[in-house]
């Protein structure tokens, strides 16, 4: 037998696989592909007839968009946290109720509350405030992808049960590796702090991305588009009931209970 031969295991990648950018990433034409809504060739560049990205790929292109997605807001809680020498989750607190208190001078319970916000803030730390300020902005900036990647993930396997349950037939694996792209255009979420632009491109990017999802969960599912927003929305529709049954439950409770 040659020295060379081996043999793959199933279900084990080379060992080159796992240092090589490509079984990381799909190519920058490809998301500019799906920028465009054009999803044919964003998942098969090559045209075989299938589905050529993978999970592995779109894992990691989530990964490195909301890393760079949050660089903007990385640099703007910096210059909050450390200019007010406090964590940044404290630092935009106390700014809020103080904007909120000159708003409402008249109101005594908002300078209350922003009077307290301050002092919080400015309450000495364990760590010297410009590395509290440093590490809490690092850790804001990891969990832009982190919390791209769980919602994804989530949201990616209800509506694919979803599917399911309206005639798809199709795999999980596949339906991540599609939707995917959909993280593309949250690259303009990352504006938020700018000035007047900010809200403009947040909302812009959350109507790009859901008709990027809409076109991905179609073209992989097969369903018609009745039942494609129907599996799309149903779940969102479900989350924003939850606190509304909450507190129509919590409203009957207090009434019975008086």
């Amino acid at each position: 037998m040659s020295l060379h031969t081996y043999v793959n295991m199933p279900g084990r990648a080379p060992r080159e696989e796992w240092f090589k950018r490509k079984y990381w990433l799909p190519q920058v034409n490809q998301m500019w592909n799906a920028a465009r809504l054009n999803l044919a060739d964003a998942l098969d560049p090559f045209e075989r007839g299938g589905v050529s990205v993978s999970m592995r790929q779109g894992i990691g292109m989530i990964v490195v968009l909301g890393l760079v997605a949050g660089v903007v807001p990385l640099v703007a809680n910096l210059w909050l946290g450390i200019r007010m020498g406090a964590a940044v989750p404290f630092a935009a607190a106390a700014t809020a109720l103080s904007d909120l208190a000159a708003a409402y001078t008249d109101n005594p319970a908002a300078n209350q509350i922003a009077n307290s916000a301050g002092m919080m803030a400015g309450i000495e730390p364990r760590l010297p405030g410009f590395l509290a300020a440093l590490l809490s902005a690092l850790g804001m900036w990891l969990n832009w992808p982190l919390g791209w990647l769980s919602n994804w993930l989530i949201y990616g396997a209800v509506v694919t049960g979803l599917a399911r349950l309206l005639g798809a037939n199709n795999r999980l694996q596949i339906h991540f590796a599609a939707t995917s792209f959909a993280a593309v255009p949250l690259l303009l979420t990352g504006l938020g702090p700018v000035p007047f632009v900010g809200p403009l491109a947040v909302i812009s990017a959350f109507v790009w991305a859901a008709i990027l999802y809409y076109k991905a969960v179609r073209l992989v599912t097969g369903l018609d588009p009745m039942r494609t927003l129907l599996s799309m929305f149903v779940p969102v529709a479900v989350v924003a009931a939850i606190p509304l049954l909450l507190i129509f439950a919590g409203s009957l409770w207090f009434v019975t209970v008086q």
